[in-house]
């Protein structure tokens, strides 16, 4: 079930007209005393603000309007933002400019502030036992609102005028709101004046009458979560700044500043720049931000989001459900602060004559990050018309892709490591566990072999090589023209012997191995036949080619079958190997989650060890590595002053971000200008 809100406030338009000041004073809904007994009905009030705003149009009540001015001795219970009660000449001044305003054919909005009466019973303005409201606290709020949601609309001019009655015939308490101008100020649309005021400008209204309204102890308990936020984000901030200061963070920084695009305006060197030469350098300090805020800032980004969380709750508490959840919009406000402040301080590095190591960079960015990019320059490259452009882009996307590659390669000998140390570790001293042990060494050292370039191996590694990849290769890899007895002979022997000892799943060794690899639940007898399928028809494939090559539609009658089965066996290890890749993902996972905070510990020693023990080795000039320590000393002072200014109220924009905003608009007006 879902909950009444605290506050609702909807509005509607139409052209301006007097008999709406009638409506708004009526004398069964107004009541000028400060006690009222609530109507027993529906607990509803998005129900009271339908009704009463269908009831707008046209509707006049000459008698009740006059038998309330009789009644209170020229008192009207309307207000404005100058007065609470309005007299008779501020009343008919009132209705002087209605009529202006009518005849100028200037626009009305007409709204409803409704308050769930539970709301205004903890705001002690209602005690429910005898009835009474303090209307002139509701006043004050609504006067205080409505001149910040005029400003939102830009309606904060002379010609606005608004006026409002607190109606107490319903359910529930309403405020009833009627806003014009003596001459329309708001651009036009279609020839009428612009009628739709923005979401956000409604929101404003809510969360202003609300802070007005709400009692001391909920103001601070507000007030106090907005502190803790505060706190929090300058943590977090706090932390980045002495983590850039280790090595490890200072080396990372270095390739940020290598990849960054050589702009003539640095301005540009901010998150908000989709710009694809900027595209590396934004990923870079990204990926920094990412590892930080999930190793060493973890423990207080945690609290942050929970105390955003919190925030976000109470909102939906008092503005009802269908508000936008802005959690995410926070996090990316943090993500973005955090990366402006490390391109703000690398725009203070004056340029260093030093050679960028490429590789570096591309190695660092990972795997998924180097693949994003190549999308990018991928796209690129099928649009730009230039073949110098072009040239250039095939070449870092080639680079890349090779270095995509060595990092998988990588990846996988450090997996095979570290299942090596699980099985001695965990596993029982037995044949099974030597064989398992073996099998994984020799995937490992094919790996390590493969990472040397063809060149530059020598002899008694090629031999090694060989006889590795004959045994360990990949079935889908091998080619018909390369396939031949001998290969087919090797790997169908040691698939044998492998079943052989996989197949005893109650081994230890061999649980641990399955899971490691991802065997896990798969057929393993059916995963070797496939795999032997395979290699066999392209064996007679290859066979055919040579026996039939003058007779090359009898090749193709003979090899048409043999294709369409491999493509079937194909398909069918796509699947299984998907399955396995799915299962290792989840193994790393789970890894990754269990050693979190025993890793985070260890880097931090790690980094200080090295830091005091050792003396790094750079490839940079010392002139570039002095400016970049000094930049990271720049970022935590400025990250502490500017902090301040972060989140005092999460209703208004934090200065950080305007400030961004304004650096964004420079830019973007230099740019034009050099065009």
């Amino acid at each position: 079930m879902t909950e009444t809100p605290d506050i609702i406030y909807t509005q509607q338009f139409v052209a301006a007209n007097v008999q709406y000041l009638d409506y708004s004073e009526r004398e069964e809904a107004v009541d000028l005393l400060n006690d009222f007994d609530l109507e027993t009905g529906e607990s509803n009030i998005q129900h009271d603000v339908d009704e009463n705003l269908a009831g707008y149009l046209g509707y006049t009540d000459r008698k009740a309007a006059t038998k309330l001015e009789d009644g209170l001795t020229g008192v009207y219970p309307t207000f404005t933002q100058d007065s609470l009660n309005l007299t008779h000449k501020q009343h008919h001044e009132l209705a002087d400019k209605i009529r202006e305003a009518q005849k100028n054919k200037s626009m009305l909005w007409q709204g409803v502030v409704s308050f769930n009466p539970d709301f205004l019973e903890r705001a002690k303005l209602y005690n429910p036992e005898t009835g009474v409201v303090n209307q002139r606290a509701i006043k004050r709020a609504v006067q205080k609102a409505i001149p910040e949601m005029l400003k939102q609309e830009e309606l904060n001019v002379p010609e606005t005028f608004w006026w409002a009655d607190v109606h107490l015939n319903t359910n529930h308490v309403h405020v009833h709101v009627g806003i014009s101008q003596i001459k329309n100020t708001r651009p036009l649309k279609f020839g009428e004046p612009k009628g739709t005021f923005q979401t956000k400008s409604l929101k404003k209204i809510k969360s202003v009458v609300h802070r007005e309204v709400e009692d001391k102890i909920s103001r601070e308990h507000d007030i106090n979560l907005e502190k803790k936020i505060d706190e929090l984000k300058k943590d977090v901030v706090d932390q980045l700044k002495e983590n850039l200061q280790q090595q490890q963070q200072q080396k990372m920084l270095e390739q940020i500043w290598y990849a960054l695009p050589k702009y003539k305006d640095k301005r540009r060197w901010r998150a908000s720049n989709n710009s694809y030469d900027f595209r590396e350098a934004k990923l870079l300090a990204g990926k920094l931000v990412d590892d930080l805020l999930k190793t060493d800032l973890n423990q207080d980004y945690e609290k942050y989001l929970s105390a955003i969380k919190q925030k976000n709750s109470d909102n939906r508490e008092k503005y009802g459900q269908n508000i936008p959840d802005y959690i995410p919009e926070k996090q990316k406000d943090l993500h973005d602060y955090l990366m402006n402040r490390v391109f703000d301080e690398l725009r203070k590095v004056d340029v260093v004559s030093t050679k960028s190591n490429f590789s570096e960079r591309v190695k660092w960015l990972g795997i998924e990050g180097n693949n994003e990019l190549i999308e990018v320059l991928s796209k690129q490259l099928k649009n730009t018309k230039s073949d110098i452009k072009a040239k250039k882009l095939k070449k870092e996307i080639g680079i890349r892709k090779y270095y995509v590659g060595i990092l998988i390669k990588e990846n996988k000998n450090k997996n095979y490591l570290d299942q090596i140390s699980e099985l001695k570790e965990k596993g029982l001293k037995n044949n099974f566990q030597d064989y398992l042990i073996n099998d994984l060494q020799e995937k490992y050292r094919l790996g390590v072999l493969q990472l040397i370039p063809r060149n530059k191996r020598d002899n008694d590694n090629k031999t090694e090589y060989q006889k590795l990849i004959n045994k360990h290769v990949d079935v889908s890899q091998i080619s018909v023209k390369k396939i031949n007895e001998e290969i087919v002979a090797q790997k169908n022997q040691y698939l044998d012997e492998w079943l052989k000892v996989v197949k005893n799943t109650k081994d230890p060794n061999v649980q641990i191995y399955l899971k490691n690899q991802g065997l896990k639940n798969v057929n393993l007898p059916e995963y070797v036949d496939l795999q032997k399928r395979i290699m066999q028809a392209k064996l007679a494939i290859k066979d055919n080619n040579k026996k039939y090559a003058d007779n090359i539609s009898l090749r193709n009658q003979k090899n048409g079958k043999l294709f369409k089965e491999l493509k079937e066996d194909y398909e069918q290890l796509k699947n299984i190997n998907s399955k396995i890749d799915l299962n290792q993902t989840q193994i790393r996972l789970n890894q990754a989650n269990n050693s979190k905070n025993v890793s985070r510990q260890k880097n931090k020693s790690l980094a200080k060890k090295e830091n005091t023990e050792r003396k790094p080795k750079n490839s940079v000039s010392p002139r570039l590595l002095s400016k970049l320590s000094s930049a990271l000393t720049s970022v935590k002072k400025e990250g502490q002053e500017r902090i301040n200014a972060l989140r005092r109220n999460l209703d208004k924009e934090d200065d950080f971000e305007k400030q961004d905003r304004i650096d964004e608009i420079e830019t973007e007006t230099g740019r034009s200008m050099e065009r």
